[in-house]
């Protein structure tokens, strides 16, 4: 049976970029809500029943690999120390592995993949903006003092905010340069990249900025020819001993000295988790926060000023959870993925077609480079799992549809 008004609505509606901005700014800073669960889902369920859609994203070596990772880690989840609240725990991801399934299915060509990229920026940026004229209204002259802990967070923490503001900032560069002869398309990708990094600097979260700056040196790598990377690396090596110098002006919890050497007294909570690991060092505790706060906080921890409702770093946290086993095994398909996408990345010959899949390697390197110093949470560690379909689907794609469209979003 034919519905032409609603099929004419319908395609009125994939053209509207209100609709589809109002479906982001759902999925990415309403995220803990029936509306968002209702999306997601029904998401998943369209992407059982064209399952095929996507399957070559998966077929891949490191869709195989994060396959198995994810077998182990629910095959561990009896063998928890506290099973319950490891199940618990592990039920609050489904959503997410709900969404990584449906991605490739949904987003199963370039412009799809594009699309997803830029609506996911631009519902972060008008979040951002929001935020923005809020801790203006409310802190005034104090903005730049009292941002970073000013509640309520409008994503989940600063730091949140920061990584998302990081990497909406590689995203809206993408579109700035292949819309770069349009001007008022190039011109509003501009002006969110210089509120992003706006955003950073006010809200004052030295991971992210710290991440965000490694990310950016090794950005330059996607520059063509040697002598190009070594101008780019000789720049931001110009750049960076004037940022170093000028840390504490740009953040002033920079200056903290004490907090720079303990990391925030983080360097607790990895000891004595790092002791714990040794106790079952080849299949771990279990999966999940609460957990680890029940292991944690049962084995007499070192005093600290902070309550640690994880151990702060993505590595650690995994080695905690699974042991050695698990850990050698998520990181087998990190790596993969990594080669993967980087050896598909480099065998394009220029700047503009490196772009797109050099985009999502930056987001994955820029989560990666904070989990060193901290746990991706909340829609980071969302945005850090779902970037893995979209860069296996991106591969896919451009393997079996090789013609190259930088303009087909």
């Amino acid at each position: 049976m034919q519905f032409p008004r609603l099929n004419s609505l319908w395609l009125l509606l994939q053209e509207s970029v209100v609709f589809w901005t109002g479906i982001t700014i759902i999925i990415w800073t309403f995220s803990p809500t029936l509306v968002q669960d209702i999306l997601v889902y029904s998401a998943f369920l369209f992407a059982l029943f064209h399952a095929s859609r996507g399957a070559g994203a998966w077929k891949q070596a490191a869709g195989v690999a994060f396959i198995i990772a994810l077998g182990f880690s629910l095959f561990l989840l009896p063998f928890s120390e506290n099973p319950a609240l490891s199940v618990r725990d592990f039920s609050g991801m489904v959503k997410l592995l709900a969404g990584m399934f449906a991605i490739p299915v949904i987003f199963y060509t370039r412009s799809r993949i594009q699309s997803a990229l830029f609506y996911s920026a631009l519902a972060i940026t008008l979040t951002l903006s929001f935020d923005l004229a809020r801790l203006g209204w409310n802190l005034g002259p104090d903005l730049l003092a009292k941002a970073h802990a000013f509640r309520p967070f409008i994503l989940n923490h600063s730091n949140v905010a920061g990584m998302m503001a990081g990497a909406s900032t590689f995203v809206l560069f993408y579109f700035f340069w292949i819309w770069r002869r349009r001007r008022w398309p190039a011109l509003a990708c501009l002006a969110g990249i210089i509120l992003c990094l706006t955003y950073q600097i006010i809200i004052a979260s030295r991971g992210p900025q710290m991440a965000f700056a490694l990310t950016i040196a090794c950005s330059g790598l996607l520059i063509p020819g040697w002598r190009r990377k070594a101008i780019w690396l000789l720049g931001m090596a110009v750049i960076a001993g004037i940022v170093l110098t000028q840390a504490e002006h740009i953040n002033p919890r920079f200056a903290e000295k004490k907090s720079m050497v303990n990391f925030s007294e983080r360097d607790k909570v990895w000891k004595h988790t790092w002791t714990l690991v040794q106790q079952r060092p080849w299949f771990g505790y279990g999966f999940g926060k609460r957990n680890f706060e029940s292991v944690y906080y049962a084995s007499q921890p070192p005093k600290a000023s902070f309550h640690y409702p994880h151990c702060h770093q993505f590595w650690l946290k995994l080695l905690f959870e699974f042991g050695w086993t698990g850990l050698l095994l998520h990181l087998a398909a990190w790596l993969i993925l990594a080669v993967q996408l980087a050896k598909h990345t480099f065998s394009r010959p220029t700047f503009e077609e490196r772009l797109l899949p050099g985009t999502i390697g930056l987001m994955l390197l820029f989560l990666h480079f904070y989990g060193l110093g901290d746990y991706p949470d909340n829609i980071a560690q969302v945005a850090q799992f779902w970037l893995i379909p979209l860069a296996l689907m991106l591969m896919h794609v451009d393997n079996t549809k090789p013609e190259f469209s930088h303009d087909a979003f």
